[in-house]
């Protein structure tokens, strides 16, 4: 592959170099941050918001509860395999046109959801949301790593994580108010005006962020030279397959399990937690469930944020000079261990029907260690492969998603077997 050159552009450069990350100011860069969380906040929004309505909807379609639940790991398995693709995308043709036709398809997918009169179809249109949602994670988190230096991605990671796991508690809230008033299906709607709002602002105020497209720009327009020129390669179109080369990498296929496993365990959780919070011995209201999924989110969010800041204090203070690249996982590591310790909790005081308040509570410690974790592991996949960040990122997302998927389609009718307690011990 050839690296970016003056000969080949046939231009002078006169001007001083600069860093392909100071090509933005703070404030730009917090534009753009905003918006691409805001990106990972529709993803998570659009998964969760008819949860506490999903008893309706299974009611209304005329349909039953594994079916229910199979319009989740449906919609997680298109966005798993989907990944793959809109990533080598992304690092070929650059973020900006890969993520303006995956939302406007994620909107009319979501119109398709909304008119869907039988649960064959409501699948169908599921996958088709499945496939484009992953647009906004993809690009998103590769955006991040575009943007911000090695040592203090962890921060931006936090924040979108925290807008993630923030629709976690706007998602169920809103979600169970809007269906109680208006249908389940009016959370499409919703969702799509959500994604009609971003598409919009992400088109006019979002430049394009890929760094071989930047370079070029500023050398050929501006006659600046970029400090990485050296660094930076022409893209080439690769196998949409060619991420999933990371997962033999033993760098980092240990970090990408322990991700995975979190994200299916910690899933389950909140994807069974509706039906058992509307059955008996609690019998809620899909508004009730709603506001308890509120605690448990806040603690994602939390726990996001102080993942994040972590990561990036451990990086500067002992490993700023460092080749050990591994260092800014330390802080998400040790939380992670909240993780089963908040799933044992969940599981055996549910399969006890004790008090609501315990289960959320062994929530809330899950939800927290997932959150704290992920921050650091991220940064630590995109600085060690700069130049193929959204790759990376989908080959996680979708050993992640393809997992979670997968599982939880036998979830209930493994519950049914062993019970809630020994499967979330497991």
């Amino acid at each position: 592959m050839k690296s970016i050159s003056d000969q080949e552009q046939g231009i002078a450069v006169t001007t001083t170099p600069l860093s392909v990350y100071d090509t933005y100011d703070k404030c730009k860069k917090k534009i753009i941050l905003f918006l691409i969380c805001c990106f990972g906040f529709l993803a998570s929004f659009d998964e969760v918001a008819y949860l506490p309505a999903l008893l309706e909807m299974v009611k209304d379609l005329e349909t039953t509860k594994t079916f229910g639940l199979l319009t989740i790991s449906i919609y997680l398995f298109a966005m798993s395999i989907s990944s793959l693709i809109w990533g080598v995308f992304a690092d070929y043709y650059g973020r900006k046109p890969i993520a303006i036709f995956g939302l406007a398809a994620f909107i009319l997918s979501s119109i398709g959801c909304y008119f869907s009169p039988n649960i064959y179809i409501m699948l169908f249109f599921r996958t088709l949301q499945g496939c484009f949602i992953s647009v906004s994670v993809v690009i998103g988190q590769g955006t991040i790593a575009d943007i911000y230096q090695s040592n203090s991605r962890g921060t931006p990671y936090g924040v979108f994580y925290a807008f993630y796991f923030a629709a976690g508690l706007l998602g169920p809230a809103l979600g169970g108010e809007i269906c109680q008033y208006y249908g389940w299906r009016s959370t499409f709607t919703l969702v799509a005006m959500i994604a009609f709002v971003l598409f919009i602002s992400y088109v006019l105020i979002v430049p394009e962020t890929q760094h071989y497209k930047v370079i070029c720009k500023y050398q050929i327009q501006r006659k600046i030279i970029v400090l990485e020129l050296d660094q930076v390669s022409k893209p080439t179109l690769t196998n949409p397959c060619l991420p999933l080369s990371y997962l033999i990498d033993s760098t980092i296929i240990p970090y990408i399990v322990v991700l995975t496993c979190s994200y299916i365990a910690v899933n389950c959780s909140l994807l069974l937690a509706p039906t058992e919070l509307g059955e008996a011995p609690y019998f809620f209201q899909p508004d009730i469930i709603g506001i308890l999924f509120i605690p448990i989110a806040s603690a994602f969010l939390i726990g996001s944020v102080i993942g994040g800041k972590l990561s990036d204090l451990i990086t500067i203070k002992y490993f700023q000079d460092s080749k050990v690249l591994e260092g800014r996982m330390l802080p998400g590591l040790l939380f992670s261990i909240l993780i089963s310790i908040g799933l044992s909790i969940y599981g055996w005081t549910f399969q006890n029907a004790i008090h609501v308040s315990v289960p959320i509570l062994g929530q809330i410690f899950a939800g927290f260690g997932q959150a704290a974790s992920r921050p650091g592991v991220i940064s630590y996949f995109t600085v060690k492969y700069q130049e193929h960040s959204a790759s990376i990122i989908a080959a996680n997302i979708f050993v992640q998603q393809l997992s979670t998927s997968i599982v939880l389609t036998f979830t209930v009718q493994i519950v049914q077997i062993i019970h809630e307690g020994l499967f979330f011990t497991i």
